[in-house]
């Protein structure tokens, strides 16, 4: 699933997230009565499973969604008239300022597992320390501090003050800025844009009734799915080149329908290209190729396993594609990779070699296509390699070098 497709769901979940806002009142008192407690459940949810996908990140998002709960709950109920001036002046903007910048550290630190002890342990004593702060802060901080962080932002329907304002805003933005220059960011990454707005406007809405446990409840529902996305892509995903892998290839196996065929690719001689060059040179050798087979304009790229490819191309015949795979072919042939030889820095070029095969009486299921399509990529090598060939091929000698031309008669 592209990033594109991970908005629709995130938009979708966010419109109806937003959409029953005005609804809440309206509820059950049944719903109403549990959705105070529902942000505790949902996010202990999300840290199971966070705990069992070996994440921390989600982990510590989620604390921070708890504390955000507990705290306004404690200190600012809702509807209520006996909270003390002093706390919502001092409490609500250095709340409000502490949610981004805790959802930005988060997002911002690496993913290194909760394996990882010690580095748990100096998360959980940042989160830690975090409180003793934010009470020093409450205590200490001069009046005059404290009604500058209050200020309001002087726009009708916005109860968040001006510091906490824009600090959210800018928060907000270098998690979008961070994303776009990412090659492959996470579905976390991109579900912490959503989560943030969602909660900033349940902190904006805190005098209503249960909108910020109902913003809550969503903004943990995002980060369980990017959790589930998440390992989703990554047990399908070829972690050095990107492309996916051979678990995907055979999920799309089940549904390519009455025509379709597919390519076997090999790198050629690439054994000896990695004792030659190394094997960081193989790695490029390996991720150009990749790269080079994304932009393929009918099929569907999959890394089989070493310097094995594979391509589909559903309700396509053999004779259909085989002139797109010798382009292709071509355009990988032209390429220049830079190694090192001798010390010094030179070009060489990685050439492949296809097998093609399609879906006949014969060969019934994708498997055994794919089994043709692998014995014609044996007539492509035992026919010099670099070149294309289709299953029931001959294996003759192919040469991609212009023909000589004939010298002409000499003049008496």
């Amino acid at each position: 699933m592209s990033n594109s497709k991970h908005y629709l769901w995130l938009i979708g979940f966010s419109v109806l997230a937003f959409w029953q806002v005005d609804q809440i009142a309206h509820w059950p008192k049944s719903i109403q009565s549990v959705l105070l407690y529902a942000p505790y459940l949902i996010a202990a949810l999300g840290i199971f499973i966070s705990i069992y996908l070996n994440r921390v990140q989600p982990i510590f998002l989620l604390l921070t969604i708890v504390v955000l709960n507990f705290a306004m709950a404690y200190f600012l109920p809702a509807n209520t008239s006996k909270t003390d001036v002093l706390t919502v002046t001092a409490f609500y903007p250095l709340l409000a300022i502490f949610l981004p910048l805790n959802i930005l550290l988060w997002i911002l630190l690496p993913e290194k597992g909760v394996m990882s002890k010690p580095y748990v342990f100096s998360l959980l004593t940042v989160f830690i320390l975090q409180g003793f702060a934010f009470y020093w802060l409450m205590d200490n901080l001069p009046m005059s501090t404290i009604l500058t962080l209050a200020q309001p932002v002087g726009t009708s329907g916005v109860t968040l003050p001006m510091v906490p304002f824009l600090v959210t805003i800018g928060a907000w933005l270098l998690i979008v800025i961070r994303n776009a220059f990412q090659n492959t960011p996470k579905v976390l990454d991109n579900t912490v844009i959503f989560v943030l707005i969602l909660l900033a406007y349940g902190l904006n809405q805190y005098v209503s009734f249960g909108v910020l446990a109902w913003l809550s409840v969503i903004a943990s529902g995002l980060i369980i799915l990017s959790l589930v996305f998440d390992s989703h892509q990554i047990a399908h995903t070829d972690q050095l080149t990107g492309m996916k892998g051979r678990r995907a290839l055979f999920e799309r196996f089940t549904g390519l329908g009455r025509k379709y065929a597919i390519a076997m690719m090999d790198i050629d001689h690439f054994k000896s290209f990695n004792d030659r060059y190394g094997h960081d040179v193989g790695d490029e050798a390996l991720r150009l190729v990749a790269y080079q087979l994304a932009r393929i304009p009918v099929g569907h790229p999959y890394r089989y396993g070493g310097e094995e490819f594979t391509v589909v191309f559903p309700s396509k015949t053999a004779n259909e594609v085989k002139s797109v795979l010798d382009e292709m072919r071509i355009q990988i042939s032209e390429v220049p990779l830079e190694v090192m030889e001798k010390g010094k820095k030179a070009e060489t070029r990685v050439t492949v070699s296809f097998g093609l095969a399609e879906k006949t009486e014969r060969s019934q299921t994708p498997e055994a296509v794919m089994k043709l399509a692998d014995e014609a990529l044996y007539v492509a090598k035992k026919a010099g390699r670099n070149c294309v060939k289709v299953y029931g091929e001959a294996a003759k000698k192919t040469s991609d070098k212009p023909a000589a031309r004939k010298k002409a008669p000499a003049k008496k």
